[in-house]
């Protein structure tokens, strides 16, 4: 995780080996690293994924992300996420 502001945290890179993947681990290390941003008080996550995972996609969808855009990042077509964690409203 990254601080961009003390508001919102980036969620900047989560992998599980394809040998562990769909047992859950995802979603257990996303759920402690949200907990982590929770007990330092952001409010905010924000992450992107490329367009080809998704697996990753799926995943970010089920625990309440939100799909802010599509762009170009590093020359990958990626999808760039949020998730409200507490607190107001984030300002756009």
């Amino acid at each position: 995780m990254k601080p961009l502001d003390h508001d919102v945290v980036e969620l900047k890179r989560m992998r599980v080996h394809p040998s562990f993947q769909r047992r859950g681990l995802g979603t257990r290390i996303l759920r402690e690293l949200e907990a982590r941003a929770v007990a330092l008080e952001f409010k905010w996550i924000v992450l992107d994924t490329t367009m080809i995972q998704v697996g990753a996609q799926r995943l970010y969808e089920s625990a309440g992300y939100v799909r802010r855009r599509e762009g170009v990042l590093d020359g990958y077509a990626v999808i760039f996420y949020e998730k409200r964690l507490i607190g107001q409203m984030r300002p756009t």
